[in-house]
């Protein structure tokens, strides 16, 4: 039943108040879709973070693995020239794509430990900051390297 104020005498839908409700209707519906669809576009792309010609080796030991969404991330510590501690982080696959690969959570644990030694390869953030995109991990038990994106070295 439509609303005393949608009537025309002849109990008919108003046109004006018919296309202002169609209206609203589909302003709504395009909201929730930008809404939802959001998150899909907030993923940053790695070339604007990273400089992607700057390709940087550094040997340390390593603090922390974070196994978890959207990047799993490697902490490791290292020295610089004047002896003072620097702490490096790389943005890794995701847990799902290390996964596909064949490396079980377990593995990786096992390989990235606190307190094993490891030499880190990937390319540089364009602030300066001590963080790369993961290119590859070597330490004294195995190595890992990165499946695809950017930090893929073939």
């Amino acid at each position: 039943m439509y609303s005393a104020e949608l009537m025309t005498t002849v109990g008919r839908p108003n046109k004006a108040m018919y296309r202002k409700m169609t209206l609203a209707v589909a302003a709504s519906i395009i909201a929730g879709i930008l809404l939802l669809s959001g998150p899909m576009f907030a993923h940053h792309g790695t070339g604007i973070s990273y400089d992607l010609t700057k390709l940087v080796t550094v040997k340390g030991t390593i603090t922390n693995f974070a196994f978890h969404n959207p990047h799993s991330q490697l902490y490791w510590d290292t020295k610089d020239e004047n002896g003072n501690i620097v702490n490096w982080s790389a943005e890794m696959n995701a847990p799902s794509v290390l996964e596909r690969a064949g490396y079980t959570r377990k593995q990786l644990f096992e390989l990235l430990k606190p307190g094993t030694e490891v030499t880190v390869t990937g390319f540089r953030s364009k602030s300066g900051a001590p963080v790369v995109v993961f290119s590859k991990a070597v330490t004294p038990t195995g190595e890992l390297k990165s499946l695809n994106g950017p930090g893929r070295l073939d």
